[in-house]
């Protein structure tokens, strides 16, 4: 019998998901929160407002640095404490941001938050997959990219409200608040681990591991093109009135979060190309709504994002199954620093591909059709994927 049945049951599975889907939840609030939450910060710093791309892009630049260095050591740490001391430090480190007046120690503090929450979501996923049965790891991936969507329902309107209404310390303590309320649940709920003091071997830096660590950032890449100009797009071509913009991007993640659990039960029912395939229809299909000039941004915003959810839960489901259980903490660092690294590609492209002061209905075309391009070629991906881990020797912890 494999230790995973022997250890655990399946009613000890979903706690620990939820617990990191809350730590992520948690992690992800605290990098998305700082961009809408600058605007009210910028008078204090006596900076302008669009020194947000600065705070955002240290915080991007420490993820990737730690995600890459977590790539080489982080299988000699003790998994479960490394996320319980990540969550101190970010929740010190937040803290901290409202103490100062300075820009530059608020850009060194958001740098050594990228450095700690760069590690977060990979230590916490691998602990959770670890001691999941292979048939169930989609499901349990799909609670944990849950929290993404969790993020837009509840967390940016509740840090929105802090700041209009407490200021902005409020809203930044609150985040701070959570991290340490993460604290009593990693300790309690997640499993420990031994760390062996055997040699471990790593995973090799070649085409194969790059290849399957960077399918999710690359079915990312789609959507963040997109994401920079969705409230203009709305707004000047399908008809959204700007009081309707909090109930339009409500409705949106409310449909990427249903989306990711649906994708996640059919995970264990149909096959990941069937569900890349018709995730990325659905995708093209969102697409094509501004593009025809359709005024239909409700249905725009919730199939756009309902799609890309689901295109990132099939993604998941099968980079999940390329590196050894050992090495899934490594495996996971890297991934996550590709994806910093593939979202700021995005960003920076989707400001070439629109280089005028308004946006065109010529670049905005454009822009349209380079992203359904690049998610046309998902499913291939996909069918490559599984053909490489077909040929590999199995795993029954696989």
């Amino acid at each position: 019998m494999p230790p995973i049945a022997q250890t655990f049951n399946h009613k000890s599975l979903m706690p620990m998901a939820i617990v990191i889907a809350f730590v992520q939840f948690t992690n992800a609030l605290e990098y998305m929160a700082l961009t809408p939450v600058f605007a009210f910060m910028a008078e204090r710093f006596s900076v302008p407002v669009a020194f947000s791309g600065y705070v955002s892009g240290m915080y991007t630049s420490g993820a990737v640095i730690s995600g890459i260095v977590a790539f080489y050591c982080i299988d000699r740490f003790n998994k479960k404490q490394f996320l319980l001391w990540n969550m101190v430090l970010l929740g010190a480190l937040t803290f901290f941001s409202t103490l100062t007046t300075h820009f530059g120690v608020l850009l060194v503090l958001r740098f050594c938050a990228g450095l700690v929450g760069g590690t977060t979501m990979g230590v916490g996923t691998s602990i959770v997959i670890n001691n999941v049965p292979a048939n169930l790891r989609g499901k349990i991936l799909a609670t944990v990219i849950a929290s993404f969507s969790m993020v837009s329902i509840v967390g940016m309107p509740a840090v929105l409200f802090l700041c209009t209404h407490y200021g902005w310390p409020a809203a930044l303590w609150s985040i701070s608040s959570l991290c340490i309320l993460s604290l009593p649940l990693i300790v309690l709920i997640l499993p420990g681990e031994k760390v062996s003091p055997g040699v471990k071997v790593n995973l090799s830096v070649n085409t194969q591991t790059l290849l399957f660590a960077s399918c999710t950032a690359l079915v990312q890449f789609s959507p963040m093109l997109i994401i920079p100009v969705l409230t203009p797009l709305m707004m000047q071509y399908m008809g959204a009135q700007q009081n309707l913009l909090p109930l339009l991007f409500l409705s949106g993640g409310i449909a990427g979060y249903f989306s990711t659990r649906i994708t996640g039960i059919l995970t264990t029912r149909l096959s990941a190309l069937m569900l890349a395939t018709v995730s990325t229809l659905l995708f093209i299909a969102s697409l094509l709504i501004p593009a025809m000039g359709y005024h239909s941004a409700f249905l725009f915003i919730t199939l756009f994002l309902a799609a890309s959810y689901s295109r990132l839960v099939s993604a998941s489901s099968v980079a999940v199954h390329y590196p050894e259980n050992e090495q899934r903490a490594s495996f996971s660092s890297l991934q996550t620093a590709i994806m910093y690294l593939i979202t700021t590609l995005a960003f920076f492209l989707s400001s070439l591909l629109l280089p005028d002061r308004g946006i065109t209905t010529q670049n905005l075309n454009r822009l349209l059709v380079v992203s359904a391009l690049a998610a046309s070629a998902f499913p291939v991906m996909v069918l490559i994927l599984q053909k490489k881990l077909a040929k590999r020797t199995p795993d029954p912890l696989h």
